[in-house]
């Protein structure tokens, strides 16, 4: 009785250990994948941080109304709440606000419009001549695409995957190939080379 008592203390023992080291590896799986998505948002943010910034800096662009000081925000945040649980919502909102604003706020895309058409010779004024009957979603993927936005920042914005992007990025560049002079479709091809 004893032994078989000893056996099953032993037996629980083991189970508690074995389940407490399980869940320390699952807590360091979920903080890795948090640190993860942490650099890949911070990533995004820093891609649309150096585009608008480029496109800023250009001559006669218009203001932006989102501001510039987004990445600063960013890392501040990450400073302040690094190795806290409220780390990831804070930078989420902040990525949010600004992929909010170029994903759904007309007034944030036309600024947006705006600088890319002062830095690249009036371009999506004439796209919009040169193709009126395009869908709104058309003329803003190749926006996000002159703007010079990587294909993951892309991807976020209109909340579409990868292949998908591509693929639309590859039928726009085939329309214009085909429904546009040699020397208009080359202007047009030309502001998406990145």
């Amino acid at each position: 009785m004893d032994g078989a008592l000893a056996l099953l203390i032993t037996a629980i023992l083991a189970t508690l250990v074995l389940y407490f080291w399980a869940r320390k590896a699952q807590l360091e799986k979920q903080l890795l994948q948090e640190r993860e998505e942490n650099e890949r948002i911070l990533s995004v943010a820093e891609d649309l941080q150096n585009r608008l910034g480029a496109l800023q800096n250009k001559k006669d662009a218009a203001p932006l109304p989102m501001g510039l000081d987004v990445l600063e925000r960013l890392f501040e945040q990450y400073y302040v709440y690094e190795g806290t649980d409220a780390l990831q919502p804070r930078i989420f909102k902040e990525v949010n606000s600004l992929v909010g604003g170029l994903r759904s706020n007309p007034a944030v895309q036309q600024a947006l419009e705006e600088s890319v058409n002062a830095a690249k010779d009036q371009v999506m004024s004439r796209l919009r001549a040169a193709f009126p009957r395009w869908k709104e979603e058309d003329y803003l993927l190749y926006l996000f695409a002159a703007a010079g936005f990587s294909s993951t920042t892309i991807s976020a914005l209109l909340e579409k995957d990868k292949p998908y992007v591509y693929n639309r990025i590859y039928r726009l560049k085939e329309r214009i190939k085909v429904s546009c002079s040699p020397q208009e479709a080359s202007f047009f091809l030309s502001c998406l080379n990145r």
